[in-house]
């Protein structure tokens, strides 16, 4: 959600790559706590807060403070939290791969409301939720799949 590559994130956490993609991953078993606390400061200090899993749902990451975005400038970040390509996205959406591009990318001076529709709907089908902004915190993203 900040726009930053993992190198990025990894080198301001004074922490390998690969230990990057050990935290990343769903099949981890238990965390390096050490490391997970660098990139949790990390995150925090660039104005994101994790939120923990509950009964009900999954982890996720929201913006602390609102920051003006809108839910659909969340599409690209959750099709990402599944780890889905545009392909695959346009796949499960019946919305064309350059309309999903062009979405994401924002800039646009109408929004193709149906099809971004059709794109929450389909992360929604695979688990994952975009969060409005409202007075109390920014956009976020959520899983509604607990991990294991």
């Amino acid at each position: 959600m900040l726009g930053k590559t993992q190198a990025w994130l990894a080198n301001e956490a004074r922490i390998t790559p690969a230990v990057l993609q050990g935290l990343e991953s769903s099949n981890r078993k238990l965390p390096d706590n050490l490391a997970l606390s660098q990139v949790y400061a990390v995150l925090k200090a660039q104005g994101l807060e994790l939120i923990d899993a509950t009964e009900e749902q999954g982890e996720g990451v929201l913006w602390r403070e609102p920051t003006g975005r809108t839910w659909i400038e969340g599409l690209r970040h959750a099709r990402a939290m599944l780890g889905l390509s545009l392909d695959e996205m346009a796949e499960l959406s019946a919305v064309g791969r350059d309309a999903i591009a062009r979405i994401e990318r924002g800039g646009l001076k109408r929004t193709p409301e149906q099809s971004a529709l059709k794109l929450r709907d389909a992360l929604r089908m695979k688990g994952v939720i975009i969060i409005p902004e409202d007075r109390d915190h920014g956009l976020g993203i959520r899983s509604l799949i607990m991990s294991k």
